[in-house]
C-alpha cells in the first residue's frame, strides 16, 4: 500500500494536518503505543507511591488514559476502536474500585 509523501503535508496548518498523517502511515499503531505507554507510566507511578494498591493503580491509569485518549481521538491520533477499548478499561477499573472490600 502506498502512502502520501511527507512533503504533501501542509505544515503551516499546524498539528491538525500532521497527526492524521502519522496515524495514516502507521495505521493507528503510533497512537496505540502512546496510549499504552501513558497507561503503564501512570500505573507504575501510582503503584510506586501507594504500594500494594493495584486496583487503585488500574483505575487511576485508566482515567488518565481516558482523558488523554479523548484528546487523541478528537485530533485523529487514536482510532475509534482503540478509544472503545480505553472506555472498557475505565469501566473495568471503576467496577474494581467500587466493588473492592477494604477494612478501614
Amino acid at each position: 500500500m502506498a502512502w502520501r509523501s511527507p512533503t504533501t503535508v501542509n505544515a503551516t496548518e499546524g498539528m491538525d494536518s500532521f497527526i492524521p498523517y502519522i496515524s495514516e502511515v502507521t495505521n493507528f499503531w503510533f497512537g496505540r503505543m502512546v496510549m499504552i505507554a501513558i497507561w503503564v507510566i501512570f500505573f507504575f507511578g501510582y503503584l510506586n507511591t501507594k504500594e500494594e494498591d493495584y486496583i487503585g493503580a488500574i483505575a487511576i491509569a485508566s482515567y488518565v488514559t481516558f482523558v488523554l485518549g479523548l484528546f487523541g481521538w478528537i485530533f485523529g491520533l487514536v482510532a475509534g476502536l482503540d478509544f472503545a477499548i480505553i472506555i472498557g478499561a475505565v469501566i473495568v477499573g471503576s467496577l474494581m474500585l467500587f466493588l473492592q472490600k477494604k477494612q478501614y
